[in-house]
């Protein structure tokens, strides 16, 4: 046997070996926005993460399922404004079109008016949004603009790595008679969610003993390494467990350690990042950050973006003048950390914009890395909390507009129905 200590005829995760899925918190947040787009309640869908957490596989997935829609597939390798225009067309059944870039849009738009009148949705699918070239780019916001009956004539799903290019992209106050958007970010699995995965792998193929083959420490090298990323999981441990195999040849007892795991590692240019295997009480998940009385939320001209572990798990409108954030529940922004203070930092919108001011904290109040207890808030402006970090957003260089300087048609304090992010901020009942 593979190894008979464990039960184990070959290695579980080897290359094209059957192995169970587990759902992340993550993607669980992304598929909910899949399935609006889909049903047409939702009309653009931008999935950000970085490399690896599978944004590609999610969707292909579940465009399986599509029925009356339509679907083209956009990639970097298109490079002008005409190819991508023709490469929807060629994508939706039309025969190649000898046009100019102007025909080919008037077409385009021709034809997406005749698909509605059918009841049919052409679904626009872009992959890899940040390496496009900037006319492709400028092509799309144009297509993300068309509208019949004041209605979108598309549905798109964008796949980025970058969180800068999504909020360059979303309309700010994007509300009716537009359609919603959303923004769902895709991470890799947690430490609890990484060790699941693994032991369902050991499981699936009959293994015994999982627990002793996988020790807490050992988990927490592999969250370490691969950072929750599931093809790393996968080539790591089939690395380490190949390397315990071949250093058992004289039947002694077989043990995976951190020497394994660190020998695997430098195999595949793995690099040990400490930050990823952390206790859960020092990390922060979407449920962990709730906001009292969010009302409507709409995408403000000032926010915040709550990240941990590297990864951004939740947006937070700036939708009142003062806002306290704290571990306290009375908070505005109440955030779930043993490192956070009951009462930690107030956000308070000035005629000059928004200020930021320690109450006093245990661990103080950084931006930027140097400690302040009162700061005037720019866009990009990095903001520490604890072992947390929280970016506050801007309108691009403008300064937040006042209440009394809301626009009209919003309706007094109610705010425009279009979606914030795929994150619920809402306390539950």
């Amino acid at each position: 046997m593979f190894l008979e200590k464990y039960n184990l005829e070959a290695n579980p995760f080897a290359r094209g070996q059957v192995r169970p899925r587990i759902q992340s918190i993550a993607s669980r947040s992304a598929v909910v926005g899949l399935k609006k787009l889909l049903d047409r309640t939702l009309y653009c869908l931008f999935l950000s993460g970085r490399s690896g957490v599978g944004k590609s596989a999610l969707v292909e997935r579940h465009l399986k399922s599509l029925k009356g829609q339509t679907v083209s597939l956009i990639g970097p390798g298109v490079l002008t404004a005409a190819q991508f225009i023709a490469k929807i067309l060629r994508d939706v059944g039309l025969p190649p079109i000898d046009a100019t870039e102007v025909e080919l849009r008037n077409i385009i738009e021709v034809y997406l008016r005749h698909q509605i009148a059918k009841g049919v949705r052409v679904l626009l699918v872009v992959d890899s949004l940040e390496r496009l070239a900037e006319p492709v780019l400028k092509e799309l916001e144009t297509l993300m603009a068309l509208r019949f009956k004041h209605r979108p004539m598309m549905g798109f799903v964008l796949l980025t790595r970058s969180e800068e290019l999504v909020q360059n992209m979303i309309p700010v106050g994007s509300g009716p008679p537009l359609a919603p958007y959303a923004h769902a970010r895709l991470a890799g699995f947690t430490l609890d969610e990484t060790a699941e995965y693994i032991m369902a792998c050991l499981l699936s193929v009959d293994g015994q003993n999982a627990h002793q083959l996988f020790p807490e420490e050992v988990l927490r090298d592999v969250q370490a390494y691969t950072q929750g990323i599931v093809g790393s999981i996968n080539s790591l441990c089939f690395e380490a467990l190949n390397l315990m195999a071949q250093g058992n040849d004289e039947g002694a007892d077989a043990v995976l350690d951190s020497a394994l795991i660190a020998a695997a590692a430098e195999r595949l240019n793995l690099r040990h990042d400490p930050s990823f295997s952390r206790d859960p009480e020092d990390e922060l998940s979407a449920e962990s950050i709730q906001q009292t009385d969010p009302g409507e939320l709409q995408l403000q001209s000032a926010h915040l973006l709550v990240t941990s572990r590297g990864d951004v798990i939740a947006e937070i409108a700036l939708n009142r003048p003062r806002m306290v954030l704290g571990r306290d529940e009375s908070c505005d922004i109440s955030l779930h950390s043993s490192y956070v203070s009951r009462y930690q930092n107030l956000f308070m919108e000035t005629g000059a914009g928004w200020v930021l001011i320690d109450l006093g904290s245990t661990n103080g109040c950084f931006v930027n890395g140097r400690r302040v207890t009162h700061h005037e808030l720019h866009d990009g402006d990095i903001i520490a909390v604890g072992h947390h970090q929280i970016s506050f957003v801007g309108s691009r260089g403008r300064r937040a507009a006042t209440r009394s300087e809301a626009p009209a048609s919003a309706g007094g304090s109610k705010s425009a129905d279009t979606l914030l992010s795929s994150v619920s901020l809402g306390k539950s009942a």
